[in-house]
């Protein structure tokens, strides 16, 4: 076995959402290998990974890009999971362990059995299933029409979930979602995700006096993130005499959700995909952080608002009540019903020293637990023991 300094970790990853954290992490222990990118190299380079460690094959990706920007029909598009799950397969030598983020494994672990490399998965979403069916139950509660069988994707996904060694789930929410279908608990690891607390300016929460409350939203928007419960919202604060408006930062998952959209009984205003700096000015001037998914593991997106002091309003069905706990730095609601939300949200919505005191726990809640380093710590701790795992594995007295 080589010696620990030279022990490294090879990534792939489809898309680059979280890929600069996690590899930011393992390079900083000096334990990342090389990374299999389903994008240009350009994308990965900018997250600060080392071009020397950079593999990528972009065709699939740029393909369906292509194919979305000219409205061609869904099925021209290309499988990326299984192109770059097959691509790595083809790698004549990997390092001792391989983490897949995406769905990439459904395609590569098969091809792994016989080789003396230890099979990682990272999931910042639930069970396969969980992650389908609560999306459905989001759109039967909206009165859309919905899926009752699971897609064979889903199902193959669910059956090479087994062939993962250990499973990094982004939240607790996610290791029960697997330990539910009988993953064994020693081979799930939670390693909640963790943002610079530094990254942006403190909220203003101006006094509210001649103008509405700003609520904002980071993320795709649609049914999975709780788009209606939204409406529902913007119902109760139009029946209640409250004044709010929604800024959504993300782009637009489908028709039936600008249907949605356009049922809101208070102001709304779509920013379309913000980053950089465009985001840093948007952020500090909203008043509350509101994140009702029917499913989401942990999303980064709820910390980085409540870094800068924004109180966030999510839903019970999302990781992101590990983040608010006990109502420290927000508030978690179940049923999004009036009754609900008289009780929780009305008094944020009127007390402006609530929602200072709220965004001030938030901030502490991250600066506590969620930054870059505890996140560093706790993947360095995994580390070890996947390394002990792969001295089995390589001196054939692994399973």
């Amino acid at each position: 076995m080589k010696p620990k300094q030279d022990w490294k970790v090879d990534m792939v990853w489809e898309r680059d959402w979280f890929l600069g954290l996690a590899s930011g992490a393992l390079l900083r222990l000096g334990y990342l290998g090389t990374v299999y990118g389903g994008f240009p190299k350009y994308r990965y380079l900018r997250l600060g990974i080392p071009a020397e460690k950079i593999r990528t094959k972009p065709g699939a990706s740029l393909w369906n890009y292509g194919i979305d920007r000219m409205r061609l029909p869904m099925g021209l598009r290309m499988d990326e999971p299984k192109r770059i799950g097959n691509w790595v397969a083809q790698q004549r030598k990997l390092a001792p362990a391989v983490l897949v983020n995406g769905t990439a494994y459904r395609f590569l672990f098969p091809e792994l059995m016989n080789r003396p490399v230890v099979r990682l998965v990272e999931r910042g979403s639930m069970f396969p299933e969980d992650f389908f069916r609560f999306p459905q139950k989001a759109r039967q509660e909206a009165g859309y029409a919905s899926l009752k069988n699971l897609p064979s994707e889903i199902v193959d996904e669910m059956e090479k979930a087994r062939l993962a060694e250990a499973t990094i789930c982004g939240s607790e929410m996610i290791r029960e979602s697997y330990l539910k279908r009988g993953f064994p608990a020693e081979a799930l690891h939670t390693v909640h995700y963790g943002v610079d607390p530094r990254r942006f300016s403190p909220a203003t929460h101006e006094p509210a006096e001649g103008r509405n409350l700003r609520v904002g939203w980071l993320g795709v928007i649609g049914f999975r993130k709780g788009l209606d419960r939204v409406r529902r919202i913007s119902e109760w604060a139009d029946q209640r005499g409250i004044a709010i408006e929604f800024h959504f930062v993300g782009p637009i998952q489908d028709p039936e959700s600008l249907e949605i959209l356009h049922r809101f009984r208070r102001p709304y205003t779509l920013h379309g995909v913000k980053k950089g700096e465009a985001l840093k000015e948007l952020i500090p001037l909203w008043d509350l952080y509101l994140l009702p998914s029917y499913e989401e593991g942990f999303p980064v997106s709820v910390l980085e608002a409540m870094s800068a002091g924004i109180p966030a309003i999510v839903s019970n069905d999302t990781g992101a009540r590990e983040a608010v706990l006990k109502d420290e730095g927000g508030v978690v609601l179940n049923t999004f019903a009036h009754e609900e939300l008289d009780r929780r949200l009305l008094p944020l919505c009127q007390n402006r020293n609530l929602r200072i005191q709220k965004g001030h726990e938030a901030k502490k809640r991250v600066e506590d637990n969620f930054t870059l380093g505890k996140y560093q710590d706790k993947l360095g701790h995994l580390h070890e023991a996947f390394q002990a795992r792969a001295r089995l594995v390589v001196s054939g007295d692994g399973d």
